[in-house]
Order: structure tokens, then C-alpha cells, then sequence
């Protein structure tokens, strides 16, 4: 019996099994189901935390948890040199996150060392989009357009489609207002969106705000700068930037453009140019 019984375990046929009850175990996962429901959040122990226990104390052990939590904090604080803080205040940088962010943007050797030290950051959650607002900021704001901050951007748009998101409304809120950007700004916002166009950071559909039907005659100057940039590569690249719109139920978007491209633009092309613009059309 005892043989037949752990045959018939081992095939998974436990209905087969002699005085066996299933309401046991039907009762026995409710249970579990319902304490892991009611379980709080998996605690974030990392590996320094777990290396460095036996001097700083194990802070996820019931009793020892606000000690813990002071640990942690200090960890988080970052000491930033005088001059740069002052820079950050200058430039209006009213909140820690803010003035962090700005920081480790200045302090970095370029955009790979910017990233990992944004990541040290430990921003979380509505937090990450200061690192896009601040970026943004000082892309716009540079005497001298510097892709630094545009190489900046692209890598944590890489890293999390939220980046991607909170990138998109930024440059809507700056379309929206155009009039708003004195003349550096906005070439450095045409160099900017025309980068993350180019690069397919930023789908060229993030135009779809714009009105082109009946665009006012001072931003005409702004996307006229705009899609000559965004024409300024390859045969396959302009393929893929204006292509991208093909599937999509934006036709506004997509008449919008063609009548812009035809209208205003094409008559300033050279020869060579008017070759991209010919390949961007045939791709609506």
C-alpha cells in the first residue's frame, strides 16, 4: 500500500491516494494566498547592507529597524563642492532632487559616468522626472549647444520608457509655447528634438500637437530649422524617422506635414536636399 501510495504521488495522481481529502489543501492555499496578500512590501537588503552588518548592525531584523533606516539615510546624503551649490541656487534649483540632479549633471565626465552617478541617487518614483527637468534646463540653457545633454537624456530614455514619457510632455510643453524661448533657447530646442528625433529617442509623431494646418507665421521660421535637420541623414534613417508615422491614425499629423514640407519648406532646399525631402514624402 505504502508503495502504491508514493507511485501515485510521484504521477501527480493524488486523488488516487487512500483517506485523502482535498478540501485540506483547498483550505491551506486560501490561507497562504491570503497572508502573502496581507504581507507588506519585500525589503530592500542589499549586498552592502548584508557585507557590512556586523559594523553598522542588521537593520531588517524586527527591533533594529529604525536604525536601519537612519544608516540608509545617511548613505543617501551627497556632498556636493561649495562653488557647484552655488551654481545650482543661481540657476534657481529650489529642491534637494533638483539641486542633486543639477550637480551630478556639472560634476560628471560624460553622459555613461552622469548616468551612474544618477543612479546613485536613488530617485524614486514622480522624483525621476526632475532628472529630465533639469536636463532639459540646461540643454536649453547653454550659451553653445552641447550634446552632451542630449546624449544625457537619450541614455535614461534607454534605460526606462517613463523617461520616454516624461521627455515627450516636456518637449510638448515647449511647443506649446514657443514664444516663450528667446533665441538661444530655441535653437538649442531645435538642436535638442531634432537629436532625439534623429536617433529615434523621440518618435517624430511627438509633433502631433502642432496644428500644422494653421501654424502661426512666427513659428514658421522654428519647424522650417527643424525638419531641415531632421532631413540632414541618411536615405535609410529618413525612411525610418517618417515612416514610424505610416501605421498610425494621425492623418492631421501626417497632411499637416506633407502640406509644411511642400509649402514652406521645399522652396529653400538645394538640389541635394530636396533628394531627402522627395524620400521623407514617399513615406506617407
Amino acid at each position: 500500500a505504502v508503495v502504491s501510495t508514493q507511485s501515485t504521488g510521484k504521477n501527480n495522481n493524488v486523488n488516487k491516494i487512500p483517506n485523502y481529502d482535498k478540501s485540506d489543501i483547498t483550505e491551506i492555499q486560501k490561507a497562504y494566498k491570503a497572508a502573502v496578500k496581507q504581507a507588506p512590501n519585500n525589503l530592500q537588503v542589499t549586498l552592502t547592507d548584508l557585507l557590512e552588518a556586523k559594523t553598522k548592525g542588521r537593520w531588517w531584523v524586527v527591533g533594529a529597524a529604525w536604525t536601519g533606516l537612519e544608516e540608509t539615510r545617511k548613505v543617501k546624503q551627497v556632498e556636493f563642492d561649495s562653488k557647484l551649490l552655488a551654481l545650482a541656487k543661481k540657476n534657481h534649483m529650489n529642491t534637494e532632487v533638483r539641486r542633486n540632479v543639477f550637480c551630478v549633471l556639472m560634476s560628471s565626465e560624460d553622459y555613461e559616468h552622469c548616468f551612474e552617478k544618477m543612479m546613485k541617487l536613488n530617485v524614486k518614483d514622480k522624483q525621476e522626472r526632475e532628472i529630465i527637468y533639469v536636463t532639459v534646463l540646461c540643454a536649453l540653457k547653454c550659451k553653445t549647444f552641447n550634446p552632451y545633454y542630449t546624449n544625457v537624456i537619450k541614455k535614461f530614455c534607454e534605460h526606462s520608457k517613463s523617461y520616454q514619457i516624461t521627455m515627450q510632455f516636456s518637449i510638448w510643453d515647449r511647443l506649446k509655447d514657443l514664444k516663450s524661448l528667446n533665441a538661444t533657447k530655441t535653437r538649442n530646442f531645435i538642436l535638442l528634438l531634432s537629436s532625439l528625433i534623429k536617433s529615434k529617442t523621440v518618435s517624430i509623431s511627438v509633433l502631433k500637437i502642432v496644428n500644422f494646418a494653421d501654424i502661426g507665421a512666427e513659428d514658421i521660421d522654428f519647424f522650417k530649422d527643424l525638419f531641415r535637420k531632421i532631413l540632414n541623414v541618411s536615405e535609410v534613417v529618413i525612411t525610418e524617422i517618417f515612416g514610424r508615422l505610416q501605421p498610425l491614425p494621425l492623418d492631421n499629423l501626417k497632411n499637416g506635414i506633407k502640406v509644411f514640407l511642400k509649402h514652406f519648406l521645399k522652396p529653400e532646399l538645394s538640389a541635394e536636399e530636396k533628394k531627402n525631402l522627395k524620400i521623407a514624402l514617399k513615406c506617407f
